[in-house]
């Protein structure tokens, strides 16, 4: 059988791009799977598992071919080994005895009985471990000889890896005793992803157990596995707590931590953990990080862009946490000289900043620089700053946000400032992608900063041909598409432009939105009425003669739009009947009740004028005018809720004529359960109240029980209809700054 291996699998399989690690004793498993998909992703898996074997003649041609081929997947194999396993192989002949080799000493085969029995030997030992007894666990020790470094489970993980990681009150006492009972040890035990027990301090944010590890080793922090050090660890969990990580960084001296693929993957776990103030010291630091983080699918820059909660224009905030007016003045005090909540130690090795301490601590130019000659001096300075922040977060929240997104805003001005020294086409390959998911997820402020830097990359399309205002438009971005109004005369050139398909923006504002933007406003008669809006704004911007532009399916924007949202349509027409049927009940018992006490008022009348015996009270004259605006309130009520359910339900009714007629309805409904509620409040008055004063503290608080009932239900709905309909809309010019 000939076996050939054609020539695009030399020439294309990038192997790097399949096996991102390299096989060492530890990480078996995990090289493996990587390794075993490259194969079967080129129909080679056969030469390793002794399906495509030698049985042809040696001197024959078919022979060469196999050899050939099989020499390709040897040498892919030990492409991806550690030079300590490589050289366990060297003297293999085929690329399938390599992998039974390798499967013989790599392969830590933890489902053996004799380790099943090892492991329950040790059981007490884990408990102890894990509950923080170290009498239970001093115990074991004397009598087990070296099981402290003994592993207790199939992770292989000893007592003081599980010991880190728990969380109760002894556990600090557990592991102070335990690293003093383990003099002469290193403490550089692993477990089966070779991981150390400082790996889990800094995952678990176990401060206290990282001091008293690098106390015993200050080697610990440099003990990585496949470019993963124990600071990366801290990073990726820095959200429950930076401080483990603020101690890494003075502690850990090897370089290697901070540059390459691993300071590569250490800033983008930086990012993912919302500390943007360290990535932004990295990067400074380090300026290849930004240049060399070329990968298309997880760059620094595309986590940044994705992570739409960095930026204000992605947070959910409050009104007290929006309103950042009067905390300005204290961002601009804090934020001016560049202070920092932390002090954070130099990297050691930096050869790639070689400056003094003198200038690595001198702040920014700014007004106090004249005074900020000393080191204590600023050092001081920054410590009160850190201390008066401190205080400030506590009595301001919204301080908190925006020092985050401060933060994140400073990230990527130095993620671009560092690209800006690379050629176009290094630019594009950098920068491309994360401008297109910033508008993707509506992150306009990124979308800012990468056209102010790199202009030319406003006009950068995707594979489909959609720029960043196609893409703004068929998410729903409004912060992205509002950067329209703040273009020269240029916009008129990015509005026309078409996608691959031939569709006009007018094209992609009529399709339907993504249903996590539609379900940012409350009911499918919302969700219409938003879907509307955008495509009239988009209608605005583009011009007339775009209107009846036929896309590759020869149907024109309206058309896109009225098939995209039939169902919609008729998913609010169901919503706004249901609505107008429940409040027309609703108005309907008002009514009549209100009816009723008008015919059959409070204490009767007077036999002899016919006059209500009441009627010179001025108590009676309230519930006489609240009753009769009761009805006539809950009267109009009724008949609006009927012309809701009598309209056509067109689509352009939902922009304006149903929601008004709701919002019409819901006011005159909420008036006349008011109006109801105070005309029997005078009744019980009339009635009781004269005589018996104490009965009118309970009938007023029981009397606001519906008006709370109504507003907490219904208001919600009604304030949504009127901010939609009648409000200052999400479309227009934010800003006098100028985009492009």
């Amino acid at each position: 059988m000939a076996i050939e291996i054609p020539n695009r699998y030399l020439l294309t399989v990038n192997e790097a791009n399949f096996v991102s690690i390299k096989l060492s004793k530890s990480n078996y498993s995990l090289w493996k799977a990587q390794i075993v998909c490259l194969l079967e992703s080129q129909e080679l898996l056969g030469f390793v598992d002794g399906t495509i074997t030698s049985t042809l003649e040696t001197d024959g041609l078919d022979y060469l071919q196999w050899k050939k081929s099989d020499r390709f997947v040897k040498g892919l194999i030990l492409g991806s080994l550690t030079e300590q396993v490589l050289r366990d192989v060297l003297d293999k002949a085929t690329a399938r005895d390599v992998w039974l080799e390798l499967d013989h000493i790599c392969n830590p085969k933890f489902e053996e009985d004799s380790d099943e029995e090892d492991y329950n030997r040790y059981l007490p030992l884990y408990r102890a471990s894990l509950d923080g007894t170290w009498e239970k666990a001093e115990a074991f020790f004397n009598r087990e000889n070296n099981a402290s470094r003994a592993p207790l489970n199939s992770f292989l993980q000893t007592a003081l890896h599980v010991a880190v990681g728990a969380k109760n009150d002894n556990a600090k006492h557990f592991v102070e005793k335990l690293v003093a009972s383990m003099e002469d040890d290193p403490l550089d035990m692993t477990d089966c992803l070779g991981s150390t027990p400082l790996h889990y301090a800094a995952r678990f944010g176990n401060l206290h157990a990282a001091k008293l590890l690098v106390a015993r080793n200050k080697d610990l922090p440099n003990i990585g596995c496949d470019g993963l050090y124990p600071i990366h660890d801290a990073a990726e969990y820095g959200y429950n707590s930076m401080d483990v990580y603020t101690y890494l960084l003075g502690v850990t001296t090897v370089l290697d931590s901070y540059t390459g693929s691993s300071g590569i993957r250490l800033l983008r776990r930086l990012i993912h953990s919302d500390m943007y103030d360290f990535a932004t010291e990295l990067v400074t630091k380090h300026p290849d990080l930004a240049k060399n983080d070329t990968d298309e699918r997880s760059s620094a820059l595309k986590e940044l862009a994705m992570k739409e909660f960095a930026f204000r224009s992605g947070s959910r905030l409050n009104c007290w946490q929006r309103s950042g007016s009067g905390l300005n003045c204290w961002q601009r005090l804090f934020f001016l000289c560049q202070l920092e909540e932390v002090t954070h130690k130099r990297i050691p090795n930096d050869i790639e900043n070689v400056t003094n301490e003198r200038q690595m601590l001198k702040p920014k130019s700014c007004w106090l620089s004249p005074i900020c000659e000393r080191i204590y001096f600023i050092t001081a300075i920054k410590k009160l700053g850190a201390l008066l922040f401190d205080v400030l977060i506590k009595i301001a929240p919204p301080l908190k946000h925006n020092k985050k997104h401060y933060n994140a805003l400073k990230l990527a001005e130095c993620l671009c400032e560092k690209i800006e020294s690379l050629s176009h086409e290094e630019v594009v390959s950098i920068v491309s992608r994360p401008l297109l998911e910033a508008a993707r997820y509506g992150s306009y402020e990124l979308v800012e900063i990468i056209v102010r830097k790199f202009p030319s990359l406003v006009h950068f399309t995707d594979r489909s041909g959609k720029n960043i205002f196609h893409i703004a438009i068929e998410h729903r971005c409004e912060n992205v598409f509002n950067l329209v109004y703040q273009m020269s005369q240029h916009r008129h050139q990015l509005m026309i432009s078409i996608d691959s398909s031939r569709n006009t923006m007018l094209h992609l504002a009529g399709k339907l939105a993504p249903l996590n933007k539609l379900n940012l406003v409350s009911g499918p008669a919302l969700h219409m009425q938003r879907e509307l809006q955008w495509f009239k704004a988009v209608k605005k911007l583009v011009p007339p003669s775009y209107w009846e532009f036929g896309n590759n399916e020869d149907k024109i924007p309206a058309e896109v739009f009225t098939k995209e949202h039939a169902e919609l349509k008729i998913n609010g027409e169901e919503w706004m009947k249901a609505t107008a049927n429940s409040c027309t009940i609703a108005a309907a018992l008002v009514a009549t009740i209100a009816f009723a006490a008008a015919i059959t008022v409070p204490g009767g009348n007077d036999n002899e004028s016919g006059l209500p015996i009441f009627s010179r009270n001025s108590a009676f004259s309230i519930f006489a005018v609240s009753n009769a605006a009761s009805l006539f309130a809950s009267s109009t009520s009724m008949l609006v809720f009927l012309s809701v359910l009598t309209s056509r339900y067109a689509e352009e009714d939902f922009l304006y004529a149903l929601p008004r007629s709701l919002i019409l309805g819901l006011f005159t409904l909420f008036l006349s359960i008011t109006l109801m509620t105070l005309s029997f409040s005078a009744t019980v008055y009339l009635v009781s109240g004269q005589r018996k004063s104490y009965v009118l503290v309970p009938v007023a608080t029981l009397a606001c029980l519906p008006i709370i009932s109504f507003v907490l239900m219904q208001f919600p709905l009604l304030a949504a209809l009127i901010s939609s309909t009648y409000g200052r809309g999400i479309f227009g010019k934010k800003s006098n700054r100028p985009f492009y």
